[in-house]
């Protein structure tokens, strides 16, 4: 009788290896990221100011006068805010994350984004002002596609996040179509700015200004 032949071992199955992909691309990590520097003042680019700001409230009301009050605005609040993409995707309906810091009283003039879709802000450190509500950080502010807002920082200054979902925006559209109508208001903004360009240090790491806002607050004696 033949002896019976060894049959080989049966291989181990492998360790079964999923793949998470959604619509918006796969899992992915960047870390630790160099916050951009503000512009310097008198840097102001007058060709970049008119392709990425939609001014027609000021130019149909004021005309070349209105124009050059935005350009002097423009160089008024240089200094006093920059942004830094953290994340986006370059997908349907990618998420887009920045973070945001603005300088001590830094004051927005009221705009929109119709490029964007619908965005979502976090305070992280520092607090703003909506109108006369203040926003310390944790506050969360909605803002449907294509609305008009703006608000000042507080006198620590202010780091947000801006979370953008791509939505259905215009993408032919301006970066930033300015809402404000009137030159007196455009003043305002300027003369903030001149007042307190002195006070505007951006910071090195993310959520530094969480350590001007406790000096400020005299919470860290």
């Amino acid at each position: 009788m033949a002896e019976p032949q060894e049959q080989p071992a049966e291989p181990l199955p492998k360790k079964s290896r999923v793949r998470y992909v959604s619509e918006r691309g796969p899992f992915e990590i960047r870390a630790n990221p160099t916050l951009n520097q503000p512009r310097k003042r008198g840097t102001v680019d007058r060709a970049r100011v008119h392709e990425n700001y939609e001014q027609s409230p000021l130019a149909e009301k004021y005309g070349k006068a209105g124009e050059e009050k935005m350009i002097e605005m423009a160089h008024a609040t240089a200094g006093g805010i920059t942004s830094t993409r953290l994340f986006d995707q370059d997908a349907p309906n990618g998420m887009r994350l920045s973070h945001v810091w603005m300088g001590a009283n830094y004051q927005l003039s009221r705009h929109s984004h119709p490029k964007f879709g619908d965005c979502l802000y976090c305070v992280v450190a520092g607090e703003i002002y909506l109108g006369s509500r203040r926003l310390g950080a944790g506050s969360v502010i909605f803002l449907p596609e294509g609305m008009p807002y703006k608000f000042k920082a507080g006198p620590a200054g202010a780091e947000v996040l801006e979370y953008r979902s791509d939505g259905e925006g215009d993408k032919n559209a301006p970066l930033v179509k300015l809402a404000e109508d009137s030159i007196e208001s455009i003043q305002q903004i300027i003369d903030a700015g001149k007042a307190h360009q002195h006070e505007w240090e951006a910071p090195e790491q993310c959520g530094d200004t969480a350590i001007r806002q406790a000096e400020l607050d005299g919470r860290n004696k």
